[in-house]
């Protein structure tokens, strides 16, 4: 399972690789203008990552007010994600 997100990494840093122009490095980013890193992300990167998280998931979450309920992947996203304004890294 690591080795599937270590070759998405791989094909990213490659697609980023491929151009030295910062210009065109920020182009390659934007999935608007430029498919591929829409692809490699989504159908590499996440995959890989979701096989991992799902690996170790148990099938049900006790729950004090409603007794068992589905534990979804969706359920970690959630729970690791501060709340807040979104800021980006300069």
């Amino acid at each position: 399972m690591l080795k599937a997100v270590s070759l998405a990494v791989d094909l990213i840093m490659a697609h980023f690789n491929s151009r030295q122009d910062p210009e065109e490095k920020i182009r390659l980013g934007n999935s608007l203008l430029c498919t591929t890193i829409s692809s490699l992300v989504l159908k590499q990167l996440y995959l890989a990552i979701q096989n991992i998280l799902q690996d170790g998931l148990k099938a049900y979450k006790l729950d004090l007010i409603i007794g068992q309920r589905h534990n979804k992947l969706w359920n970690i996203v959630e729970a690791t994600a501060r709340p807040g304004l979104y800021e980006p890294i300069r």
